[in-house]
């Protein structure tokens, strides 16, 4: 068996190779991202993420972040690469739906439950105000959802809702994160879960950041 650092190296090769064979100008539409030529003849794609843009060149597949921006984890670029393959162009509907109710949802909702649903409440859940100062660096937006409620763009046709309750003397306090009900359209349930714990973990990392200063 390899090693979990080179599967993701596997995985990563097996992206890039696809994306190479396909209609690029295509798979930039699909994604709402913008595919450039250089005079060269090579071909890139700039695509959105978290509030942020990077650019993927073919060849040779890399990533590149813009100035002062974090370079992606390896992990992500597998993700990056998924959503650029596999997006359908199909816009929000504007209908959130848990996890459950992505197909597929059921057999990793164990998983979300641990890596991504519980770490957003046990972090924001006794400071639910701290959910909106954390997701400035995604551009995150306010949502009429709970009481602390958060939109976030994961990629131009991916948004994610992030939403806590407070807890008061008869009830913990709560949490939740929503997905627009046409996210299968650009993801399956395993890379929405890497997803979903990805943006967690950068919110819970953007909060420790913000206490320290």
């Amino acid at each position: 068996m390899l090693p979990k650092q080179e599967n993701f190296k596997l995985a990563r090769k097996m992206a890039v190779e696809g994306l190479g064979r396909s209609n690029l100008e295509e798979r930039a539409a699909k994604s709402g991202g913008r595919h450039e030529l250089s005079s060269g003849g090579s071909a890139s794609i700039r695509l959105a993420y978290l509030g942020n843009e990077f650019v993927v060149s073919f060849p040779p597949g890399s990533i590149e972040a813009g100035i002062g921006q974090e370079r992606l984890s390896l992990r992500e670029e597998i993700l990056f690469l998924h959503y650029l393959a596999q997006a359908t162009g199909t816009f929000p509907s504007g209908r959130w739906i848990s996890f459950l109710e992505i197909p597929g949802g059921a057999f990793y909702h164990p998983v979300f439950l641990q890596r991504c649903q519980a770490p957003l409440v046990r972090t924001f859940g006794p400071d639910p105000e701290a959910l909106r100062t954390a997701v400035g660096p995604m551009r995150g937006e306010p949502l009429g959802m709970g009481d602390v409620g958060v939109k976030i763009r994961a990629f131009p046709f991916i948004p994610l809702a992030l939403i806590l309750w407070r807890g008061d003397a008869e009830f913990q306090a709560g949490g939740s994160l929503l997905f627009d009900d046409s996210i299968a359209e650009h993801l399956p349930a395993e890379d929405i879960v890497i997803l979903a714990e990805t943006v967690v973990w950068k919110l819970i990392k953007a909060k420790s950041t913000e206490q320290r200063a």
